[in-house]
């Protein structure tokens, strides 16, 4: 069977085109304005400005805020910054103001002790070098010494004990310099170690108990060997000032046997103290609830102590001189003033036997291991 187009009636297939939507008004309207939908540049362009004018306005805001201030140093690092400048300058002008060497020497010591170990540090300027006349190198002198002892009294331990030798050696040369130089002798900025001692109360019984117990350093070599060593403590720093003081009071009692004249007067007064001082510190170490060592029946003498007694003495006070001013690093309050005060006792008592403490009395220190000062930065020209 065949099938022709002829059979079917004309115009058949165009009954199955898609006829369109009938057309409305609104349909000619949106199809006018679809093309046009897009904003003109202008608004395109004040939509840009306005957010650059918010983003800049608010800028400072989403920006983080600005750091404060950096916190100030510590007041130890403080005072030995400032203590630094002083000796520098004092060095500077003790060579113009005629020192002796020695002088220079000691205060060039002490700066180099106090140098902050930075290596970019450098040495303030040396400035236009006007002579400095003796009355004016002396005041700065004493003055830098007193300002030393108050620092130490406020510092941190290890600061405190170097301060406090600096302070005391400072004080000892400006009273040399002062009767060489026959000018006022200045003034002494510490009490003597009897005025400061503060009260001692009676123990209470738990500190009574506690203080029969040995401390960590006070132990046994072999004991001490076993662990690592404990750190030092108030109670072992004023025990060993304790034990100090003990020989002290046996050497002067058997020295005044074979010391006459002014000798055996000096060494009678400096007994008296020394007396005084180890009351003193025992009745400090039961405070602290620190074991208080018993008291020797004697001690070895050195020999040919009875031709050498004067130098046996200035021996004992060399030796005491650490204990004073590990007493001073260890301890604070009226303690450490107790303690700075003994420090500049013994050496001061060493002074007047002629045998001068050196720049840095209470410290084991080598000068020669100490770092070198920085050049001195030259002024500018104006």
């Amino acid at each position: 069977m065949s099938t022709r187009v002829s059979s079917f009636a004309a115009g058949w297939c165009t009954r199955f085109r898609r006829r369109p939507p009938p057309m409305t008004p609104w349909t000619v309207v949106n199809d006018e304005t679809a093309e046009k939908h897009g904003a003109p540049g202008w608004v395109k362009a004040s939509l840009v400005a306005l957010l650059a004018v918010l983003v800049l306005g608010t800028g400072a805001v989403l920006l983080p805020p600005a750091e404060g201030p950096e916190p100030e140093p510590p007041f130890s690092e403080t005072a030995r910054a400032a203590a630094y400048e002083d000796t520098v300058t004092l060095a500077a002008e003790a060579a113009r103001a005629g020192s002796p060497a020695a002088t220079v020497t000691l205060l060039e010591t002490q700066a180099r002790a106090l140098l902050a170990p930075d290596p970019t540090a450098t040495a303030p300027s040396s400035g236009t070098a006007t002579p400095a006349s003796k009355s004016t190198f002396l005041s700065g002198l004493s003055r830098s010494a007193a300002q030393r002892l108050a620092d130490a009294g406020k510092s941190d331990g290890g600061p405190a004990r170097l301060l406090a030798a600096v302070g005391t050696a400072q004080h000892l040369e400006s009273v040399r310099l002062a009767k060489a130089w026959s000018l006022p002798v200045p003034a002494t900025p510490l009490p003597s170690a009897a005025a400061s001692v503060p009260a001692a109360p009676t123990p209470e019984p738990s500190c009574t108990a506690a203080a029969g117990a040995v401390s960590p350093s006070a132990a046994s070599p072999a004991a001490s060997s076993q662990g690592p060593a404990a750190a030092a403590t108030t109670a072992d720093a004023l025990a060993a000032v304790v034990g100090a003081e003990q020989k002290a009071v046996y050497l002067y009692q058997v020295a005044l046997t074979r010391l006459e004249g002014a000798s055996a007067a000096a060494a009678a007064s400096d007994l008296e103290q020394h007396q005084l001082l180890l009351r003193e510190a025992e009745a400090l170490a039961r405070q602290q609830c620190a074991k208080v060592p018993p008291r020797e029946a004697g001690y070895q003498l050195p020999a040919g102590f009875a031709s050498q007694a004067q130098a046996t003495l200035a021996e004992q006070e060399t030796a005491a001189l650490p204990a004073y001013g590990e007493l001073v690093a260890l301890s604070d309050g009226a303690t450490r003033r107790w303690a700075m005060a003994g420090l500049f006792d013994s050496a001061r008592r060493l002074e007047a036997m002629g045998s001068p403490p050196g720049a840095l009395p209470g410290l084991s220190v080598d000068p020669a291991a100490l770092p070198p000062l920085p050049q001195a930065s030259a002024s500018p020209l104006p």
